[in-house]
Formats: C-alpha cells, sequence, structure tokens
C-alpha cells in the first residue's frame, strides 16, 4: 500500500502565531536554531584570542577560523541528500550533538591543531544541522506561507547570533577563553537531547517502488536549471557581502576614514541588526504580495546601493545610514532567497536545493573575504574600493537574477511520474 503523503495543516494565512501553533516541529526548530548560533556567536568573541594563548603565528590564527568554514562547505551538499534518504530527525539532533561535543574538545585542547581539529569538527556539525533545519523549514512550510516561515528562522537566526557574543564575552572576562566553549557545549547537548525527544519526522514519504537518485547527480537537475543557478549566484554574492564586505572591508573603512573605534563598529552592527529585525516581521507578508522574485531584486538593488554610500561617504553619518539601510535590505534578502529556491525545488525535493544553496553562501562567506582582501593587497584600491568592488559583483548577480529569475514560474513545475523499478517476487521495492 503507497505511503500517505506528509500534509501540513492549514492555518490563517495571517496568523504567524497560529503557523507555529499548528507545526510543534517548527518551535523545535526555531528553538534549536537560536541555541546553535547562540553557540557560535559566544565563541566568536574569543577565538583570536584563544588562539593566540598558544603562542602562534599571526597567519595561522585565521586557520580556526577558516577550518570552520572548510567543516560546514564539506558536509553542506551530502547533508542535503542524507535528509532526503535517512529523514530529517537523525541530524535535527546529531548536529547540535557532535558541535557540542567538538566544543568540549576545543575547551580541553592542549596544542593548537587541537583547536584547529575539533572547529573543523564543529564546521561539520553545524553545516549538518543549519542545512537540514531549512529543510525542515521547506517541509513545513504550505505554499504562501513559506516567506513567513523563512523569516521566521532568520530572526531565530539573528536572536541566538546577537546574544552569543556579549555572553561570550563577559563569560571569557570573568572565567577564561576556554569558558564559552564549555557553555557552547551544555547548549550543544541541551539542544540535542530536546530535538531527540521532541522531534518528529517531517519527511515526505515516497511511494513504494520509485526510486530517487541519493547520490551527487541529484543536483545535476539544479545546475543546469538557470532559473536556479542565478539564485545560487545571488545568494553567495550575498554571504559574500555579509563576510566580506560588512565584517572585515566596512569596519576596516569606517576606521581609516572616521578614526571609529571598536565600540561605535560594534554599534554599527547593532544598528544593522536591529533593522534587520525591525524588517522581518513583514518579510513574510511582502513576498507573499509582491513574489520572491520582485523582493529578492529590490532588496539587492538596495543593498547595492547602500555598499555605494558606505563606500564613498564623505561623512560619519553615511556609516550609520549605510548600516541601518543594509540591516533592513538583507531582512528582505535572504528569506525571499530561501523562499524562492523552495518554490523552484524540483519534485519538491528541499534536501538537494537547500544543501546547494547553503554550499553557494558558504563558498562566498569562506572566500568573499580572501577575495577582497587580496584585491586590497595587489591592487591597491585601498578598504573603499573593496567596498565598491562588493557591490558590483553583487550588482552583477542581481541583473542576471532580473533576467532569468523573471523566466521561472511561481513554482517549479510538477515532476513526471518516476519509473518505477522492476517488482521482486516479494513485491515492490521500497524506495532506499
Amino acid at each position: 500500500m503507497s505511503a500517505e503523503p506528509f500534509t501540513t495543516t492549514p492555518v490563517p494565512a495571517a496568523s504567524t502565531w497560529a503557523i507555529l501553533v499548528a507545526r510543534p516541529a517548527l518551535v523545535v526548530i526555531m528553538g534549536t536554531v537560536a541555541g546553535h548560533m547562540m553557540m557560535m556567536g559566544m565563541v566568536a568573541p574569543v577565538l583570536s584570542l584563544y588562539a593566540k594563548s598558544f603562542g602562534v603565528a599571526e597567519w595561522a590564527v585565521g586557520l580556526i577560523i577558516t577550518a570552520f568554514g572548510v567543516g560546514r562547505l564539506l558536509v553542506d551538499l551530502p547533508a542535503g541528500l542524507m535528509a532526503e534518504r535517512y529523514g530529517r530527525r537523525l541530524f535535527v539532533w546529531l548536529g547540535p550533538a557532535v558541535v557540542g561535543i567538538a566544543s568540549l574538545g576545543a575547551a580541553l585542547a592542549t596544542d593548537f591543531w587541537l583547536l584547529v581539529f575539533f572547529r573543523f569538527v564543529q564546521g561539520l556539525g553545524s553545516g549538518m544541522y543549519m542545512t537540514v533545519a531549512t529543510v525542515v523549514c521547506a517541509d513545513l512550510a504550505a505554499p504562501g506561507q513559506r516567506a513567513r516561515i523563512m523569516a521566521l528562522y532568520q530572526t531565530a537566526l539573528l536572536v541566538g547570533a546577537g546574544l552569543g557574543p556579549a555572553v561570550g564575552g563577559v563569560m571569557a572576562d570573568h572565567f577564561g577563553y576556554q569558558s564559552p566553549f564549555w557553555l557552547s557545549m551544555a547548549i550543544g547537548m541541551g539542544a540535542a537531547l530536546y530535538a531527540f525527544l521532541s522531534f518528529e519526522e517531517t519527511r515526505r514519504p515516497s511511494a513504494p517502488g520509485v526510486h530517487h537518485d541519493h547520490s551527487f547527480r541529484a543536483f545535476a537537475p539544479l545546475l543546469r536549471n538557470p532559473t536556479i543557478v542565478v539564485a545560487l549566484l545571488i545568494n553567495l554574492g550575498a554571504f559574500m557581502t555579509r563576510s566580506a564586505g560588512l565584517w572585515q572591508m566596512l569596519p576596516l573603512s569606517a576606521n581609516e576614514r572616521f578614526g571609529f573605534d571598536a565600540g561605535s563598529i560594534g554599534l554599527g552592527m547593532t544598528v544593522m541588526t536591529l533593522a534587520n529585525l525591525a524588517v522581518l516581521p513583514f518579510t513574510g507578508r511582502l513576498v507573499d504580495r509582491f513574489g520572491t522574485v520582485r523582493c529578492i531584486v529590490a532588496a539587492t538593488l538596495v543593498t547595492v546601493a547602500a555598499l555605494v554610500v558606505a563606500g564613498t561617504g564623505l561623512q560619519p553619518w553615511t556609516f550609520w545610514a549605510a548600516m541601518a539601510t543594509l540591516g533592513a535590505a538583507t531582512g528582505m534578502q535572504g528569506p525571499a532567497i530561501a523562499t524562492y529556491s523552495v518554490d523552484h525545488a524540483p519534485g519538491g525535493r528541499f534536501g538537494p536545493a537547500m544543501g546547494l544553496l547553503r554550499f553557494a553562501g558558504d563558498v562566498g562567506f569562506v572566500l568573499g573575504p580572501l577575495a577582497l582582501g587580496a584585491a586590497v593587497d595587489l591592487t591597491g584600491i585601498g578598504y573603499s574600493g573593496a567596498i565598491l568592488l562588493n557591490a558590483a559583483i553583487l550588482a552583477l548577480f542581481g541583473v542576471l537574477f532580473m533576467i532569468w529569475g523573471r523566466r521561472a514560474p511561481d513554482e517549479a513545475p510538477a515532476p513526471a511520474k518516476p519509473t518505477p523499478e522492476p517488482a521482486s517476487p516479494s513485491g515492490p521495492s521500497p524506495d532506499p
């Protein structure tokens, strides 16, 4: 007998609270996402200081950040495939558990290279969890609710990421550089236990006898589709802008041109985060009303304009205006990109689509700072020139998306019925 497809309970379109009440698994995801991002944020203020306490060279300090990014990159694509094959539940609790265990290892590290290794393992756990968390959001979001659920996801992410650095900094001041890792371990294991006990599987079961490809060939239809490729490019550009433009070049430029100290730059980051949070409650309704393509294009154009202002402004107020504008624009852009990708996932296979989207974003996140840093060193364009280069790259991706994204249908067409495998004497073979 065919398996019953996973369905979501209809809820009133205007009620975000009703969406959460009707989907307990979504509450688990939002809670664990906030906890996960708090774990990552807590160690951010002490990473460089902890690394230097081992007496390593300056170039080596960056390895504990790079190792984490490499770990995420390596697991993004496999996590999407494994979530399709084995279900979401395993990875929703396993990811935080891996990060928690790696945090314990980092806290106990007696050698710098052990610290680098455990940061790499943290990246593996983080990539596994964050990829599958977006897949779960896609599972639970009925058409017309996807943008609001993705906005809820980003809200949980920002709340955790915002609280983490403050908590980690205070703990490091009072209890030493290892203390944020100890708390990260406790949160990771607690989140894993909470997910293990509370999360119910959300994968839609396939009908018996229908075979789905769970190898890397599953990405081929996505990469052959220009409407998906431009979404990957715009997501790469968005993550590059976050890590290289906002976190690397903007602070350096503000310090060089306006003499801003770390406190002022940190306040600018807070302004950006608050603007992001202020926009998120309206993002879902705007995307529902105007569509994902229009919202992505508009948010990208505003981001480019804000980067140009940040790179060319002659007065300190331009820094504050740019940070507030960038926060508002990215608050629209992120959920809209995720919603677009879910809408156009071929055959409703969210695992490969979200895994590829996450991989593209992490490529931009890891390579962006290296690329813009190299541009500053090799061309002499300076920090402001690097910001303008970031704006030009994002504008190019935005134009490509505007051309190809407009050709995409509102949602991916229904897939052709897969060819059943030959039946065995005992009956049809179940989906592996």
